[in-house]
């Protein structure tokens, strides 16, 4: 809030601001980027107010004022967000939602696990148990070919409907079933 008050009282504008003649402390903030019409055309985060406001004027964003909220950094993802869905900006893209499945049509685990009602701890014991081979990945997701997850399937669950496929009895019992309560294939021990 220090900054934002003293640029208020000093009646600084824009191109000043830019171009470094009054430069400001580099702190944690939400900004609001602001067009000529008076809408929000944009909410961001940032840790440096100045170069994340040339940015913008370089990449051509519109905007001929702009606001801006001191916070601490843990909290800069959350009001972000929040500000985004209360005033849907034109600019900013809708909140990030997980990614299921990758653009070039391969299936994450996440999705496998949905798709054919399995836990994720038995997919990881199905997938090594029948052979599962990711074709890809990105950072800890692993992404597998959807021919491949189809035939995957269809090795295991004719086992499975029929009741319990023991997957190892030593050193530890393990088996997959479909539970009874909650309908999923899930791993069973003892």
């Amino acid at each position: 809030m220090e900054n934002s008050e003293k640029i208020a009282r000093m009646g600084l504008d824009l191109g000043r601001i830019i171009d470094g003649e009054m430069p400001f402390k580099a702190h944690p903030c939400i900004y609001y980027l602001i067009n000529a019409m008076n809408d929000v055309v944009f909410v961001g985060q940032t840790v440096d107010l100045q170069s994340r406001l040339l940015e913008h004027k370089r990449a051509g964003v519109n905007f001929v004022r702009f606001r801006f909220f001191g916070c601490e950094e843990r909290d800069l993802d959350r009001l972000e967000q929040g500000a985004i869905v209360r005033l849907k900006p034109a600019l900013n893209k809708a909140p990030k939602m997980p990614k299921l499945k990758s653009a070039s049509g391969h299936l994450s685990k996440q999705l496998i696990c949905l798709k054919h009602n399995i836990t994720p701890i038995a997919f990881d014991r199905l997938r090594e148990a029948f052979g599962l081979h990711p074709t890809s990945s990105f950072g800890n997701a692993k992404y597998y070919k959807p021919e491949d997850v189809e035939l995957w399937v269809r090795r295991f669950k004719g086992l499975v409907v029929s009741g319990r496929h023991v997957l190892q009895v030593k050193p530890t019992y393990l088996a997959v079933g479909i539970s009874s309560r909650t309908r999923q294939i899930q791993l069973f021990t003892k």
